[in-house]
């Protein structure tokens, strides 16, 4: 073509359009025909382009990119903005030194008003220049230009491009990048000045989430035996009448506790109300997905679920239906290397196929498995709206005879984590609810954990923190293997996360910090708190995001997985030492560097995208590609972008009008005189300054976040000295009585002051913790036994929390709270009795008051010999109206417990109701921990 443009006298408008088109094919490398097509109706359009200011390099100095938008609507793949059913795909293209001539060329002229032939007869006409066969000018996409351009700009004289992102920029992995606003704004968000303070309590509130389920949340899933058998008793029942089945799923469906069963049985119910469809059809329906939904949705809360795991369920079952349950990869081995100049055809081959190949390969390896498992897939549709209009269930898209994938394509900015840590530190949290929360932050954002595998960390899990011989070994991993509260999607997902090199350093110390505290108090969950046998709810993950989210930002649509999407996308750019990592990620060289050692450690020989697949969990890089990964356009551009590419002086100047004169006033090495040729990437930066908008895209983010949020500043002398407890950390105190316990009691008071230093007490105060417990009990404990469940665990935090609040705040309600309890607690139960006389029933009063305040009113309950007899005196009291009432024959007197709801599981159980209030032990407990906490500022 070049030799073309030397014979021509001028350019006209359509000829600097065809060049534009040509040489983004040929040098840009677009081989996508609707990427091709968008860029050409840019062209009529605003024709906005933005630039990158890049740092310098080892071998090269700063440097510009410039970068084109741009949106290309997809049936198929892509993001649905504001609610539509439109998908789009979003392609940054990074244009070529030659493109950026053209674009100078076309700058100031109005193509709107000029006679620019049509998009496909631009192509053919190219097509016949080129001598090059166009069988069909509507298919375009199939002319030997656009099949067979990659064997050129592969092989540009330094062009850095790699095989797998040559894939994508040929169209044969659909990869998205953010949508243009978002990437506009990356990095530069508007942080709100004036925050609303963060508080502990509403991190739990389930409500915050979603607003009026219809459905009442379960925190417990236990998966009783008969879930095994329950389909084989379905399809049983289902050979027989309508009316029996109908009676019979009903039962099943009221014995069931756990709600994935509870789901599926409501399912079958609704398809037997319809009378057109048949017991064997029904039964098929339910076979055909049944044994699959029970399995992978074991021990789940469903209720908490987000339309992401809805997605990730559905994936499996319909993967499950095909021989081996994995995909294809269009990458492999060889896609990650680039090729040589003397690479022959055949080796270009094992890389691109045939046109009916590539054709396939367009439709993504879930979409292939809808076409094949369409009964399965319209099985999915049919109950998850049932969950929709019965259980609130998200919403997720499910089209009828169309590939459809929808991304979510969003990613955290370092100015928006680097806020979100500040708002934490300067809140009103206590320093270890600072410290757990910064912790889940640091791992959520660097190593895009899903949110169950973060849920899911025990503290054994943890590796490479250890004392050999003097030596203190600290560099942690967390090997994620699965557990009951930690669900892996397969085999591949069981991976060490290299949290030594992924972490900066402050947030590395928090973590060890913390790891050695959860050890110490010997916790089961690293993040857990109370007994530590339960992590935190799921709840708090995603509250404490969406809070923190909405108090910082006034408009965005993140969800905890954002922080999945935003890891793989940086690292992306971080492991393949592109100097954009320095602009879109908060990491600096020497930590890429040691990123890439540890992330590629065990994957050197597949390469940088199998290595980031197999952190993310995916068995090959086509997930990640597809779904994560929204930086792969700029990267591919970039990597091209180093191509040294040159053009005649003559052709040149024809083209953009720019004299050789100042060709050399601008870079005295830009014209080489002996081939009198320009070397374009000498004139890159002039050309950028003059087509594009003149301020960079991503703001540096070594700038800090000019945000004053109110100081809080935490003392811990101070507030021992508001505090009426003996020690204000309560779970220390937990842990040193626990350690004492197992002492022999003879030599308890001897170990006494090893213990305590080991647990961060002073001598002084663990002698009267241990001096008060030896005082409660009469036998050889020193503490009960933590309240057992995870509801229990839940309300136990809570209260603890409440009771070190009130300890600074309400000191005298606390007091009297423990001085009733002290004066009515008995050992032997878990309950508080009071009479009836006038004295009694004042100190009723004031005990379940101050109750409510430290355990929400609606775990109390309260009984007598009748529960009329309860509600008079609850009115009469003005308790709360949520305090539950309940009947005690032939007892005399008032009954006061914390209670739990139980299931009556055999006919041994004297409970008169399947389902019935008994008391849970969190009031002994915690009225036992308050009295060794409290007692000595009264009594002695």
């Amino acid at each position: 073509m070049i030799d073309i443009w030397q014979r021509k006298r001028r350019f006209s408008i359509n000829n600097l359009v065809e060049g534009l088109l040509y040489c983004s094919i040929m040098y840009g490398g677009i081989n996508d025909i609707e990427e091709l097509r968008a860029l050409y109706d840019w062209l009529f359009g605003g024709r906005l382009i933005y630039q990158i200011s890049l740092p310098a390099t080892d071998e090269n100095c700063a440097e510009q990119v410039a970068v084109i938008p741009l949106s290309v609507p997809d049936d198929n793949y892509g993001c649905a903005l504001d609610g539509s059913d439109d998908l789009q795909r979003f392609i940054d293209y990074v244009p070529d030194d030659m493109t950026l001539c053209f674009l100078y060329a076309i700058k100031d002229k109005d193509l709107s008003k000029a006679k620019i032939e049509p998009f496909n007869t631009i192509i053919n006409d190219i097509s016949k220049r080129l001598k090059l066969t166009n069988k069909d000018i509507e298919r375009p996409q199939h002319s030997m230009l656009i099949k067979h351009a990659n064997y050129h700009w592969r092989q540009m004289e330094g062009s850095q491009i790699d095989g797998a992102l040559a894939v994508v920029k040929q169209g044969d992995i659909k990869t998205t990048g953010l949508p243009t606003d978002n990437l506009i704004h990356y990095n530069r968000e508007p942080i709100n000045q004036n925050p609303e303070p963060l508080t502990w309590s509403e991190l739990f509130d389930a409500s915050y989430q979603v607003v009026d389920k219809s459905q009442d949340k379960k925190n417990t899933t236990n998966y009783p035996s008969f879930s095994k058998n329950l389909i084989r008793e379905v399809q049983d029942t289902l050979k027989l009448t309508r009316s029996t089945a109908t009676s019979t799923l009903t039962k099943l469906k009221a014995d069931a506790s756990q709600p994935n069963a509870k789901r599926l049985l409501g399912w079958a119910l609704s398809l037997l109300d319809d009378h057109s469809i048949r017991l064997n059809t029904i039964s098929k329906y339910i076979g055909c997905i049944g044994r699959d939904w029970l399995m992978l949705t074991m021990n789940e809360d469903i209720n908490q679920w987000e339309g992401d795991d809805f997605e990730e369920i559905y994936e499996q079952i319909i993967q499950s239906k095909v021989k081996d349950g994995r995909k294809n990869s269009i990458l492999n081995k060889s896609s990650e290397f680039n090729r040589s100049a003397d690479d022959t055809e055949d080796e270009a081959n094992t890389l691109v196929d045939s046109v009916e190949q590539k054709a396939e390969r367009n439709t993504s390896t879930l979409d292939h498995l809808k076409d094949n498992q369409k009964f399965t897939y319209g099985r999915l549709r049919a109950f998850h709206d049932y969950q929709r209009a019965r259980f609130d269930a998200p919403y997720v898209y499910f089209p009828w005879g169309n590939n459809r994938q929808v991304v979510k394509a969003e990613m955290v900015s370092p100015r928006v984590y680097q806020a979100m840590q500040n708002y934490i530190k300067t809140s009103e949290l206590e320093v270890e609810q600072q410290q757990l929360c910064l912790i889940v932050l640091a791992l959520a954002y660097r190593t895009g954990m899903r949110i169950n595998e973060i849920i899911g960390i025990k503290v054994s899990d943890i590796a490479d923190i250890s004392s050999i011989n003097g030596y203190v070994i600290e560099n942690p991993k967390i090997i994620l293997r699965p557990n009951r509260y930690r669900r892996l999607k397969s085999s591949s997902a069981k991976r060490v996360i290299p949290i030594d090199s992924l972490l900066k350093a402050d947030e590395l110390k928090q973590v060890i910090s913390y790891y050695h505290q959860q050890r110490r108090l010997k916790r089961k969950y690293l993040f857990s708190q109370g007994s530590g046998d339960q992590p935190l709810p799921p709840v708090f993950f995603s509250n404490m995001m969406k809070i923190i989210w909405d108090h910082l930002l006034s408009n965005h649509s993140f969800t905890f997985h954002s922080f999945r999407h935003t890891a793989l996308s940086q690292l992306a750019l971080v492991l393949s030492g592109s100097p954009l990592a320095q602009v879109m990620t908060d990491y600096d060289k020497a930590h890429s560097d040691a990123i890439v050692s540890a992330v590629l450690a065990n994957n050197k020989e597949k390469g940088m995208w199998f290595g980031l697949a197999s952190l993310a969990g995916h068995l090959t890089p086509d997930t990640t590609f597809e779904y994560y990964i929204h930086t792969a356009h700029l990267l591919a551009g970039w990597q091209m972008s180093q191509a040294k590419l040159v053009m005649p002086v003559t052709v040149f100047e024809m083209i953009t009008g720019i004299s050789y004169q100042t060709v050399n006033r601008q870079e005295g090495r830009a014209y080489d005189g002996s081939t009198k040729q320009v070397n374009l990437d000498k004139m890159r930066g002039y050309l950028i300054n003059k087509v594009v908008s003149k301020e960079s895209l991503f703001v540096d983010n070594s700038t800090s976040v000019n945000v004053t949020y109110p100081q809080n500043i935490k003392n811990d002398a101070v507030d021992t000295q508001l505090s009426i407890f003996i020690h204000p950390k309560m779970y220390d105190v937990i842990a040193l009585l626990e350690e004492l316990q197992t002492v022999n009691v003879d030599k308890r008071a001897g170990q006494l002051a090893e213990v305590a230093l080991r647990h961060g007490i002073a001598i002084s105060d663990a002698r009267k913790i241990y001096n008060n417990a030896c005082q409660l009990f009469t036998d050889d404990r020193l503490i009960l036994g933590a309240p057992t469940g995870h509801k229990n665990q839940e309300v136990l935090v809570t209260a603890l929390d409440r009771a070190y609040q009130m300890s600074i705040n309400e000191p005298a309600r606390l007091k009297s709270f423990v001085e009733i309890f002290k004066d009515k607690h008995n050992l032997n139960t878990s309950s508080i009795h009071f009479g009836i006389k006038e004295t009694r029933l004042e100190m009723l009063q004031q005990f379940v008051t101050v109750g409510c305040q430290l355990i929400d009113a609606s775990h109390w309950q309260i009984r007598a010999h009748s529960e009329q007899e309860v509600r008079g005196v609850k009115k009469e009291l003005g308790l709360d109206k949520t305090i539950r009432v309940g009947a005690r024959k032939n007892f005399h007197g008032y009954e006061v417990r914390v209670v739990q709801k139980k299931r009556k599981r055999s006919d041994k159980n004297l409970a008169m109701t399947n389902e019935y209030y008994s008391s849970s032990g969190v009031l002994k407990y915690l009225g036992c921990l308050l009295y060794i906490l409290v007692k000595v500022n009264d009594y002695q």
